[in-house]
């Protein structure tokens, strides 16, 4: 038996076996700051820290000192949302929980907001159950009557192939430079 034949098999293997990936996200809507953390397999790979700042996100790694400054129509930005469209089919989302903390220092008005965040967020699950039934969905939601606090936090769970990763990186590099020439093009047009 000829042992050489397993390399491109193992290689295969690694393509279409599904990875494991995590995404945590938390954000602070009275600081506009916030975390995400990326886990793939249970490991860290990027935690990073953001603050909103007018038009221009603010981000730095947890241990670096010098921060970096996005723009929201940069082509960073543009080219994470091109991803992000060309990598959601598919994905197999395994686990989706959203937790809040909210606080606007007066029990009625916190109830009452609580329960339209409750019922909102209700009908968003909705609509992600009817495509993907086999998510886990959840909602876990503090009340704290007596402070103004305003705080939201996801957990997700996906499972995707290298193979899609990589195909939807490449995809997205192109497309994301034909959407950026197309942007510098309307505002230059919109300038002149």
């Amino acid at each position: 038996m000829n042992y050489y034949l397993l390399i491109p098999f193992f290689i295969i293997l690694i393509f279409f076996i599904p990875i494991h990936l995590q995404v945590k996200i938390s954000f602070n809507v009275i600081d506009f700051s916030g975390a995400l953390g990326i886990f793939v397999f249970n490991h860290q790979v990027e935690h990073q820290l953001f603050w909103i700042k007018g038009k221009k996100i603010l981000s730095k790694k947890e241990n670096d000192i010098e921060s970096k400054e996005i723009q929201f129509d940069s082509e960073e930005l543009i080219f994470l949302e091109t991803f992000i469209n060309q990598i959601k089919d598919k994905t197999s989302l395994k686990l989706f929980h959203i937790f809040y903390n909210l606080g606007l220092n007066d029990s009625f008005l916190t109830s009452m907001v609580s329960g339209y965040i409750n019922t909102f967020l209700y009908i968003f699950f909705g609509r992600i159950k009817n495509q993907k039934p086999t998510a886990n969905l959840g909602i876990f939601d503090t009340r704290s009557f007596n402070r103004e606090i305003c705080q939201f936090a996801l957990n997700t769970v996906l499972s995707i192939s290298l193979f899609d990763v990589v195909y939807s990186l490449f995809n997205s590099v192109i497309l994301s430079k034909k959407l950026h020439a197309q942007r510098k093009i309307e505002i230059e047009s919109e300038n002149s």
